[in-house]
């Protein structure tokens, strides 16, 4: 992820497009690299560990949750990430020490990985830097490009696995299993050899651990806050004071309500936590006034108009221009620069900044918009269409999920809802257009909601029929864990609608179309006329 320019043998990319480089810094690129190295020796420590009989759980949660922070590390100063550096070369440490202990006692003989990385207490920033950038270097032209784009999957394979187990431990819920699962995909990048098919084994065994991770996430999030109902949330401002709360949290969100049910503040949610609304536990709060702001991500115009306070929950994936200190807050370990850090949930300085700042002084009219499902009533549905496909009265069933929301890619699905066969139907977790036979469920991007949804639908239908094809939409840190679950579930028709090259580069993009039979969108005519 350097500004180096060069070409792969044999392939069409330059390094700058195919990889990101022109988005991301080469600091940045270098500390990931540096914090990679550490996380997987401290794996390999853990393992030898575990077989020792050693308790590994918190090395395992350092782990998971480092690897939950790699994903949105750009967002971060080079000194912020320098820290996190810093930790895991103190835990990595901790880690060896242990295990050699441990070898001695029990009178077993030690294997030591070689360091990689001449760390020493006087190294500056600029040398670590340094050493990152040149160990990345040496990896990238010492494999050909189908291994590296191999370990690229992986890594995106552990982010995925990682962020998911972050978003379960919200409920208090661990797994020892997922995170042995990510120790031992993370102690495979320190193999000296490349092994296809144990890269492909470990991809494949985390592509079924997310899946497991969402659908335990999806059952605690109704345990939590009760069942879904379809309702209709304002998206008018209402005069007073306010907090703005955005990222993907429904436990801080209901934090922050309880922390200010007796006070004159009202509060918005933004973003993915539109879907909080549809929950029943949240109707109770008269505070929770609506939803503020159109866009649903990197939406620094929504936070540059709203005249309040603004907390940022884990999971909050915003490009912050950092040019709203004082009324920003966040919950995050590591939080962005100029962002005030809010501890064990106490939101009493985010209250503070909220009466400070003048609220809205009159009201903003805007129209309403429909969340959620009513169960009773979609399961129904969901029996109905898998009726009329296994009876052949639908003949191409399409399932379009969550959505970046872009210009582009709403023109596209429009083309494509007019353009399918006879006797299609489709199901959209995004765009309807009003089609007569597009059932649209708008869920915003609870993931494991829409898993839910979609395990009641294959519950009655082969996913493996020809005649069905999946469509996502989203670009993101999980996407590829999910193609590959969709594909080792079987499914034949799996279309990626086009990324950007720093979310998944054309190179990668290559190698999960050839070793995973993935698609492309093309033009909306011709993918019509494929279904």
């Amino acid at each position: 992820m350097f500004y180096n320019y060069f070409k792969d043998e044999g392939s069409e990319y330059d390094e700058c497009t195919a990889r990101g480089a022109c988005s991301i810094a080469p600091k940045i690129s270098s500390l990931q690299e540096v914090l990679l190295i550490f996380l997987r020796h401290i794996a390999y420590y853990a393992i030898k560990l575990e077989k020792l009989g050693e308790d590994i759980f918190q090395i395992g949660e350092n782990i998971t949750e480092s690897l939950a922070t790699l994903i949105s590390t750009t967002d971060y100063t080079d000194e912020q990430l320098l820290g996190l550096v810093a930790k895991q070369y103190a835990y990595l440490i901790k880690t060896k020490r242990k295990y050699f202990e441990l070898c001695k006692s029990n009178g077993v003989s030690c294997t030591e990985l070689k360091p990689e990385l001449d760390i020493t207490p006087q190294i500056t920033l600029s040398a670590i830097i340094s050493q990152g950038e040149r160990l990345y270097l040496s990896k990238y032209n010492k494999k050909s490009v189908t291994e590296r784009n191999m370990y690229e999957i992986l890594l995106a394979m552990l982010k995925s696995v990682s962020a998911n187990l972050s978003h379960l431990k919200e409920f208090q819920v661990s797994s020892k299993e997922a995170q042995i699962d990510v120790l031992t995909g993370l102690n495979i990048l320190n193999d000296s050899k490349f092994s296809r098919r144990k890269v492909k084994d470990i991809i494949k065994k985390l592509a079924k651990t997310d899946e497991i991770i969402i659908s335990k996430t999806s059952e605690e999030q109704i345990k939590r806050y009760g069942n879904l109902s379809l309702t209709k949330v304002s998206h008018t401002a209402y005069p007073g004071k306010s907090i703005l709360v955005s990222g993907g949290s429904l436990g801080e969100l209901l934090a922050l309500l309880r922390a200010v049910k007796n006070s004159e503040i009202d509060i918005y949610t933004h973003g993915d936590l539109l879907i909080a609304h549809a929950f029943e536990k949240f109707k109770g709060f008269k505070q929770l006034k609506g939803h503020y702001g159109t866009c649903l991500e990197n939406c620094i115009l929504d936070f540059a108009t709203f005249p309040g306070a603004i907390l940022l929950t884990k999971n909050s994936s915003q490009n912050l221009e950092y040019l709203y200190r004082g009324r920003l807050f966040s919950t995050e370990l590591f939080k962005p620069k100029g962002v005030i850090q809010i501890v064990n949930n106490n939101f009493k300085p985010l209250i503070k900044s909220a009466l400070e700042a003048k609220g809205f002084a009159k009201e903003l009219k805007r129209e309403c918009e429909e969340v959620g499902y009513a169960k009773e009533e979609l399961l129904q549905q969901l029996l109905k269409i898998a009726d009329k496909f296994n009876n052949k009265e639908i003949e191409h069933l399409i399932i379009i999920g969550i959505s970046n929301y872009t210009k582009q890619q709403e023109v596209y699905f429009k083309n494509l809802l007019k353009n399918l066969p006879e006797k299609s139907y489709v199901i959209s977790f995004s765009y309807s257009f009003g089609y007569s036979n597009v059932l649209k469920l708008n869920l915003v991007n609870n993931l494991p909601l829409v898993y839910s949804v979609m395990g009641e639908l294959f519950s009655h239908i082969d996913i493996t029929s020809g005649k069905i094809s999946f469509f996502l939409t989203k670009c993101d840190a999980g996407s590829i864990s999910k193609l590959i679950s969709l594909k080792n579930n079987g499914a034949k028709n799996v279309f990626l609608y086009q990324c950007s090259p720093n979310v998944i580069n054309p190179s990668v993009l290559s190698t999960l179309q050839k070793a995973y039979g993935i698609k492309s969108t093309t033009t909306p005519e011709k993918d019509a006329e494929n279904i």
